[in-house]
């Protein structure tokens, strides 16, 4: 148990370092790990809860909603989120002012240590764990590994690991606290129904207005609202209330002195058209109808403010047609603001929890971060959006200038140039920039050539045409990580969400990018794993379990194909008396070269050579007939003259000759590969028989009546080639 510890805290130590709560699990629910965070929040110490089960301090964990969920987590389930929409806390802990936190918390299912395994074998995958970890991969298991399952343990001998069961797994909890988040939501959510109201209690008094034209003329000069009477025909404003220079800033004498050019010198150019075609409609409108609008004016100061008129027909000429309207305009400038705030706020919580959730769905590094810049780029639809990795080694403790790489992915406009795979060398990288990067500063800069920016950088900008930029700092605990930038090829003012949106997405993608690289390297660890469990230690050719798997595989896609399929079994001669003559350390030495020797002869990616056994060989040669065979057994043979390796017990040569038995077939999907081993192994009988160091075929027979692969249809030739490369090897 304490070894056991002693892992877990090494394996999980890193995320004492992340701002988040990390809680380590067992199928019984003992806790085995306790981040600092954690101690933090809930005030549990780590030495009082580890070891302990979890459900004696957080008692509702014991509840079926939650056992169920859990269940699937220690059966290697996939992650199960636990959403502060239902659960407003899983393990629960004091926010401010005694209040609990709201916290969203992801349970992923880790390899646990496998039970039934005897101390000494515990111990020495401990050990081989650790040197994983020297290597720089981690030291995990996981249930697909070759080399910890039931099937491939660390040791050749397969009777070290009788009778293991499937592999157990951990719950790993990793929580975030969003309660400051949700309390945002629910304030932007109270002034959104404050504004819902307001305008509710508005349409209510205008009903009242509208009921009454006569009630409105009598309270002109007492109304909140902006009234005026606008001559159609002389299209001017003949009368305009008190209320102008409140909120215009001119007095109703200067509005009224404007005359035609009203338009021209208050609205907005852009909703001219549309003021004009609200116009249109009154000689098709009823008396007492009113017409809304909402348009933008210009304010003595300058500034545009919004306003929602309500128009309805005034005066009429003699022939009926309208020639004065009456109208109030409310300044609804603040209302559009929040209006805006509150649509940008909505999206971008849509945008942070849909990217959140894209980038938490996969384990994938590389989509991971493509994700994340193809939708960062379509959200603030600039031009290019790319994620920039710092070099290992940066800042002023590196002997060279710090560099950065544009890494994996890119999103770039299709009029841009990409700059994927570009080093940056001392772009923002410097150590005033490196010092604030990780303190997560954000640098937005909305003119290249308005900043005070050093000229190497301008000039590099410039090689990609971007005029303005957005970089926001990816970091990992204390380490920088990298940089999250967006370009523009134009100047850009950056709008404060766009700011803040990065700058939450950032936190979620440092965590992102952390998990995905735990992953892989989690599954590199299993590809070596895998690696060593098929290999055998001494010669680092295929073992026994490899070549098994492999002929088998070649077999039935060569039955499929009906294609020739051909084995090489080959044996060092008299090598029980060469490890009498030179002692297993140099028997060892030999098995090494003669097996490089093997492997070098060999070329084909699809060949296999394999340490069948003791001083035995086996290639397995796919989609080739006996001819191909016989030139690869041959060119072996030259390979091993070639070692001139002595051997002064040999009885056929002074030095370490082979003989080699080759058997070539078409497989059929009724019979199996052992009769390719069977025949391949009489041939090498054969060859041992008829004086060792020589080459012997077994061929099928071709007069038996029976398919190509059965056993009646192989029968032995008397083929033998003996070895003629003796005594000049090298003039082969």
């Amino acid at each position: 148990m304490i070894e056991e510890s002693k892992t877990i805290k090494e394996k999980f130590g890193v995320l004492d370092s992340v701002p988040v709560g990390a809680c380590l699990l067992q199928d019984d629910f003992v806790v085995l790990f306790w981040n600092a965070c954690l101690e933090e929040w809930t005030k549990i110490p780590r030495s009082q809860i580890l070891g302990t089960k979890i459900t004696t301090h957080f008692p509702h964990l014991s509840q079926l909603k939650y056992a169920t969920r859990f269940k699937q987590i220690f059966a290697g389930g996939p992650p199960t989120i636990f959403s502060s929409q239902i659960h407003k806390h899983l393990i629960p802990a004091t926010w401010q002012d005694g209040q609990q936190r709201i916290q969203q918390t992801t349970v992923t299912a880790m390899p646990a240590q496998e039970a039934g395994i005897e101390e000494q074998e515990i111990r020495d995958w401990v050990l081989q764990t650790l040197e994983l970890e020297a290597d720089g991969t981690v030291g995990a298991r996981s249930p697909t590994s070759a080399f910890l399952s039931r099937e491939s343990p660390p040791s050749a001998s397969s009777s070290i690991w009788p009778g293991v069961n499937s592999p157990s797994f951990y719950a790993l909890l990793v929580i975030q606290d969003v309660t400051d988040l949700t309390h945002r939501i629910q304030a932007y959510r109270t002034m959104r129904d404050q504004a819902l109201e307001e305008v509710q209690v508005r349409q209510r008094v205008e009903e009242e207005l509208r009921s009454s034209q006569h009630f409105i003329q009598q309270i002109a000069d007492a109304a909140p609202y902006l009234l005026y009477i606008y001559d159609l025909t002389e299209q001017r404003n003949v009368y305009v209330n008190g209320q102008a220079s409140k909120l215009l800033g001119y007095t109703p004498q200067e509005i009224l002195q404007m005359q035609t050019a009203l338009y021209s010198s208050l609205v907005y150019p852009e909703d001219l058209p549309r003021l004009k075609a609200h116009q249109q409609k009154f000689p098709s409108t009823q008396d007492g109808h009113i017409l809304e609008l909402e348009y933008r004016l210009k304010h003595r100061s300058g500034e545009w403010r919004w306003f929602r008129c309500r128009d309805q027909v005034f005066a009429r000429t003699a022939d009926g047609w309208p020639k004065q309207i009456f109208g109030t305009a409310q300044d609804i400038t603040e209302y559009k603001r929040a209006e805006e705030a509150l649509r940008q706020q909505n999206e971008r919580e849509l945008l942070m929890a849909t990217i959140t959730q894209h980038i938490r769905q996969s384990l994938d590094l590389g989509e991971v971060l493509s994700t994340t810049v193809t939708e960062v780029r379509q959200f603030l639809q600039a031009d290019r959006v790319m994620i920039v990795r710092f070099n290992p080694c940066t800042g002023s403790l590196c002997a060279a200038p710090a560099t950065g790489a544009v890494v994996t992915v890119e999103s770039v406009a299709p009029n841009c140039q990409p700059m994927l795979g570009e080093t940056l060398e001392n772009f923002c990288f410097d150590e005033f920039y490196l010092e604030a990067y990780q303190h997560r500063a954000i640098r937005p800069i909305a003119d290249v050539l308005a900043a005070d920016l050093p000229q190497y950088q301008i000039d590099l900008l410039a090689q990609f045409a971007v005029r303005a930029y957005l970089v926001v700092p990816l970091v990992q605990g204390d380490e920088l990580w990298g940089l999250l930038m967006a370009h523009q090829c134009s100047p850009r003012q950056w709008m404060q969400l766009e700011v803040e949106l990065l700058s939450s997405l950032a936190t979620q993608l440092a965590i992102a990018i952390k998990q995905a690289e735990l992953y892989q390297q989690l599954q590199a660890a299993n590809l070596k794993l895998e690696r060593l469990a098929t290999l055998d230690e001494l010669t680092q050719l295929a073992n026994r379990r490899r070549f098994d798997q492999y002929l088998e595989m070649e077999w039935r896609r060569q039955a499929r194909e009906q294609t020739p399929l051909s084995l090489i079994l080959c044996d060092i001669d008299s090598f029980k008396s060469y490890n009498d003559t030179y002692g297993h350390p140099g028997g060892d030495e030999c098995l090494r070269q003669v097996a490089a020797a093997i492997g070098n002869a060999v070329n084909r990616p699809a060949d296999l050579v394999a340490r069948y056994g003791g001083e035995e060989f086996a290639i397995i040669l796919p989609n080739t007939a006996i001819q191909g065979a016989v030139m690869v057994a041959e060119h072996i043979q030259l390979k091993i003259a070639a070692l001139q390796i002595p051997h002064a017990g040999s009885q056929v040569s002074p030095y370490v000759t082979m003989s080699l038995g080759v058997a070539s077939i078409v497989p059929a999907s009724e019979s199996g590969a052992e009769i390719l081993i069977a025949a391949a192994d009489q041939a090498l009988y054969q060859a041992k028989r008829l004086g060792r160091d020589r080459i012997q075929l077994y061929q099928p027979d071709p007069a038996a009546g029976k398919p190509n692969g059965t056993a009646a249809s192989m029968l032995p030739v008397d083929f033998s080639i003996p070895n003629t490369n003796w005594p000049s090897p090298t003039s082969a």
